[in-house]
């Protein structure tokens, strides 16, 4: 119950964990959707999909926002609006990364903020679009939305594979080396004993991992909506789930989050 709280006091927590059952929501109508269930049930859960993803897209200076769903005979109300006008706070924090002393990680960070910032502004006029704000090729500004977010996630991934090679210069001595399979050494090699040590790096170092895992699933999610890949919406929101439950575990243990961010 603490971790609820904890959770649900944060804009940013209660925005992850609407974002874990939006994209659940995507694996369950797929799901019921390919075995054929009641057309219904499949209509509700994916107005529930479309419902969270404009909640978390809504504007955080609103105090109270109503929303009917007809399919789902029901009523939401959202108390607060979690991202329209944070890529504003997004160029804030570009400024910061341009301080970072180790240029690898200025270089990336900045790249990654900069691109979530165009993106979240992208994102917003599609919103807008969507909701009959402004006039505008919602579809188009959909996909420079995904654009900046894959080349976001892109940079990110980039900056964890420079923190794993960190990590494996500073262990090298007690990690297995691919180049001792074909030498004479590998008699001499405690291989359970690097395994072990690789589990202790692991455990020890949770923030890369995580990090790592979280990218990792979100990139295939851009790369789908742009149709470099075919995967199912089934796979998209496994995808999204697990990346949710991961930015959600930095949320509920600070210490997992890799820093600087």
């Amino acid at each position: 119950m603490d971790i609820l709280i904890k959770v649900n006091e944060q804009s940013n927590g209660r925005d992850k964990i609407a974002r874990l059952f939006q994209y659940t929501s995507r694996l369950v109508w797929h799901q019921l959707e390919t075995r054929n269930a009641n057309k219904y049930s499949v209509d509700r859960i994916k107005t529930l999909e479309v419902t969270l993803s404009s909640f978390r897209k809504s504007k955080s200076y609103i105090s109270r926002c109503v929303h009917y769903i007809n399919t789902c005979s029901m009523m939401c109300s959202f108390v607060s609006v979690l991202r329209l006008g944070r890529c504003v706070d997004m160029c804030y924090v570009v400024l910061n990364s341009t301080l970072i002393d180790d240029p690898i990680l200025r270089l990336t960070l900045s790249t990654s903020k900069l691109a979530h910032a165009l993106f979240l502004y992208a994102d917003h006029v599609v919103w807008l679009a969507r909701n009959g704000f402004v006039k505008s090729d919602s579809d188009k500004w959909n996909r420079t939305a995904n654009k900046f977010w894959l080349l976001s996630i892109i940079a990110n991934l980039i900056r964890d594979l420079y923190e794993i090679l960190h990590l494996i210069q500073l262990n090298k001595s007690n990690l297995f080396k691919p180049s001792e399979l074909i030498s004479s050494s590998i008699k001499g090699f405690n291989v359970l004993a690097s395994a072990k040590h690789v589990c202790m790096l692991v455990n020890c170092h949770k923030d890369i991992f995580i990090d790592t895992l979280k990218n990792s699933c979100d990139l295939f999610i851009p790369l789908t909506a742009l149709g470099i890949t075919k995967l199912s919406p089934s796979i998209v929101g496994t995808l999204g789930a697990i990346s949710s439950l991961a930015a959600l575990m930095t949320v509920i243990m600070p210490i997992t989050k890799l820093v600087p961010a």
